[in-house]
This record gives structure tokens, C-alpha cells and sequence, in this order.
């Protein structure tokens, strides 16, 4: 009889606990990813960048030898990321001049950024533009690697992306905070995508440009930054705590319990 009341009694005082649950919650980081490391590429060799939170990616330069939706994409000839304009890149086409641009003239110039988790492209700063309303880019987000299966052209990237936008006036030396503006085709932009692969680079009507105007071949830029956001969701925890009524019923078990075995 005393093992069954002090059963009871062990369930009420169970009984009497709540789970708190705390809800789950988003973590916001922003990110600024400086190109103006002073390093250099030659071929597919990719490039270790850090950024201002401390974690790091991967940069690689592609390109096209000629200026149309079929040709064909290799690794840029060379790239560097000079320590005052930004990223300068040499396809297999170039001359080899000191100061070269991310242009579509020749071929189509891009950078591919490989990021540790997927993540938000928000700005890019330009440091340079070789004459007003020259400063068109166009801007993908994939999956996967689109150059890691091999032999392709802009065509079959383009159509393996998550999304494919472009925008007109990045400008110099002011972040282009894509949020703050439409893309070329207002029903394509890159706002609340997030993926680990990104390409940038000078504007290719293939990455659904639409009609590109006097600026469709033209274009040179060297881009001195990016920010990113990244957005990484919190875990719900629980933890037991008493109910609100639990200690009345504490109390009213103990006198019973106490009277019960008075008896």
C-alpha cells in the first residue's frame, strides 16, 4: 500500500513539469569577400579568398573565345586579383595586356565563387568600367559546379542555373545592392536565392538578357568586392520547467500522502 501511494505521489511531482520550448530562430551573416588580394591564377587554378567573417571560398576565372551563346567555355588563360583595381582576367584569346578587364568583347569573361554554405550574393562593388554605360554584368547561381563535367558553352550553363539574371549601371566604387534594383528581365533576378556556386560577369544576352541594346557587346568591369548573406537556422531546444499550478498540487499530495500512512 505505501510502495502504491508513494508511486502516486512520484507521478504527480512528474506530472507537474512542463517542456519549454524555445523557437527556432534565423542567424543572420553578412559577409564582405575582398578581391584585392594581390594573387594570381594561371589556368583552372582557383584562388582561396577569406572574408571579413573569417571563413573562406574558392574563385576561378572562365571564359569563351568568341561572344555567342555556343562557344565554348574553358578556364581563363590567367587571373589576377590586383591589389587596386580587383580581379583582372586574360582569356585564351588576349594579348596580355597589364590592366584587363571582365569584358564580353572576344569572348565572355566570368568568374565562378565556390562558397562553404549556400548563401545570399547582395552586392557587388565595381572599381572600374572602361566608359559610361558600359557596366553591364549578368549573374548565375547553380547547384553544382557547372564547369566540372567537362567540355560545355554558355548555353548549356546558362540552362543548368537555379536562376540567370542581368543588370545594367553597376557603376564604380558604390556597392549595386541588387535588391535595390530590377533586373534587365524584371521576372529573372537573383534576390532571396541562395546557393554555394555563383557566376559574375560582363553581360551575356544567354543569361536571359533579353534585348541588350548598344551595351550588348562592350561591357568591361574589375570587380573590387561582394557582400553575401548567409542565413543559418537555429535548433529548437526544450527544456522541463514547472507548471504553473504544479505547486498546489505538490502540496495537496504531501498532506494526503502524509495522512495515509498515519494510518
Amino acid at each position: 500500500m505505501k510502495y502504491s501511494l508513494k508511486a502516486s505521489f512520484f507521478s504527480v511531482l512528474c506530472g507537474a513539469s512542463l517542456l519549454m520550448s524555445v523557437d527556432a530562430s534565423t542567424i543572420n551573416t553578412v559577409e564582405t569577400w575582398n578581391f584585392k588580394t594581390g594573387q594570381t591564377a594561371t589556368g583552372n587554378q582557383a584562388l582561396t579568398l577569406t572574408s571579413s567573417a573569417g571563413n573562406t571560398a574558392f574563385i576561378s576565372g572562365w571564359s569563351s573565345s568568341q561572344s555567342n551563346a555556343n562557344s565554348t567555355v574553358t578556364a581563363a588563360k590567367k587571373m589576377t586579383l590586383d591589389s587596386n583595381w580587383g580581379i583582372q582576367l586574360w582569356n585564351n584569346s588576349d594579348s596580355g595586356s597589364p590592366n584587363h578587364a571582365i569584358d564580353n568583347m572576344n569572348g565572355y569573361d566570368f568568374i565562378l565563387l565556390e562558397f562553404p554554405n549556400p548563401t545570399e550574393l547582395t552586392s557587388l562593388t565595381n572599381t572600374w568600367i572602361d566608359r559610361p554605360g558600359y557596366d553591364w554584368i549578368s549573374v548565375g547561381a547553380f547547384d553544382a559546379n557547372p564547369f566540372a563535367a567537362g567540355t560545355t558553352n554558355w548555353l548549356s550553363v546558362a540552362s543548368s542555373a537555379i536562376v540567370t539574371a542581368s543588370y545594367k549601371g553597376i557603376g564604380t566604387q558604390t556597392p549595386y545592392v541588387f535588391a535595390n534594383h530590377d533586373s534587365i528581365v524584371p521576372s529573372h533576378n537573383i534576390q532571396n536565392v541562395s546557393s554555394k556556386f555563383w557566376l559574375i560577369g560582363a553581360y551575356n544576352a544567354t543569361f536571359n538578357g533579353g534585348n541588350c541594346g548598344t551595351t550588348c557587346f562592350g561591357d568591361a568591369l574589375k570587380f573590387g568586392s561582394i557582400t553575401t548573406l548567409t542565413k543559418t537556422n537555429t535548433t529548437p531546444e526544450t527544456t522541463p520547467i514547472p507548471a504553473p499550478g504544479s505547486l498546489p498540487l505538490i502540496l495537496m499530495a504531501s498532506i494526503l500522502l502524509f495522512r495515509r500512512l498515519r494510518r
